[in-house]
């Protein structure tokens, strides 16, 4: 079975992407978000909340107004679309 992350995802609506910029580890974990626009100017950078080289995002997806992250260390973190703020932040582990 081979399993892959996405590298980009397309923003419903928008010639907006979010970047998913992978770890330098080889895993292929996106170590940090960026929405960029059409022309590939950054808007926003998000990194994984607990600011470490180990941890990452393992999962990332868009519903309506907001970008849904899972990160390596445990945290289940919503964004604002437009802005890359933390909504909230919440510990599954």
């Amino acid at each position: 079975m081979i399993v892959f992350m996405l590298m980009t995802l397309p923003i419903p609506g928008s010639e907006d992407i979010l970047d998913l910029a992978p770890t330098g580890d080889g895993i292929g974990y996106p170590a940090s978000i960026t929405r960029r626009t059409g022309n590939g100017s950054s808007l926003w950078t998000v990194l994984p909340p607990e600011g470490s080289r180990q941890d990452a995002w393992v999962a990332v997806r868009i519903e309506g107004p907001r970008v849904i992250a899972n990160s390596w260390s445990g945290y289940l973190v919503h964004l604002d679309l437009d802005t890359g703020g933390e909504i909230v932040r919440t510990l599954t582990k």
